[in-house]
This record gives C-alpha cells, sequence and structure tokens, in this order.
C-alpha cells in the first residue's frame, strides 16, 4: 500500500501540547511519520501513513481535551512509495 499524508485541523496551539500529543500518538500509532505545522492558522498535524488511522487519532485528540478534524489532502501531498 502506497505512504499517503493525512492531515487534520487542531486547535493546539503550543508547542509543549504537540510535543504532549505527538508523544502519545507515536505510542499509539508506532509505523507512522507525524508532525504539527502550528505556523499554519489551522495547527495543522501531519502524518504518514500506510493505513486508516483516524479514529485513533480522533481518540487520542479527544481524549486530551483536544479538537480535531481530518482535512481532504490533495494528490500533491500522497507520497509514492
Amino acid at each position: 500500500m502506497k505512504m499517503r499524508i493525512e492531515a487534520y485541523k487542531t486547535d493546539i496551539k503550543t508547542k509543549e501540547d504537540a510535543g504532549f500529543i505527538l508523544l502519545i500518538l507515536q505510542f499509539v500509532i508506532s509505523d507512522c511519520k507525524m508532525n504539527f505545522d502550528l505556523e499554519d492558522q489551522d495547527h495543522i498535524l501531519k502524518i504518514e501513513t500506510r493505513r486508516d488511522i483516524k479514529e485513533l487519532v480522533y481518540g487520542v485528540l479527544s481524549k486530551q481535551g483536544f479538537y480535531c478534524q481530518k482535512l481532504n489532502t490533495s494528490k500533491a501531498w500522497t507520497k509514492k512509495n
């Protein structure tokens, strides 16, 4: 299966909160690469994955009290592998 990048709009604003969420996500979804773009107005969480992880991401963020919405990603974001 091809690698793809999923993007999520969040309400995470600080590097500390982003780092904390990344630690939890990397524990739960260890086979993915992920990072935050806090400079973007939507505080985007990008995750490079080969499988459907949306429910895991929603679960982690909502359990920690954060908002999260999956964005439709363009084909330009899809990685060929």
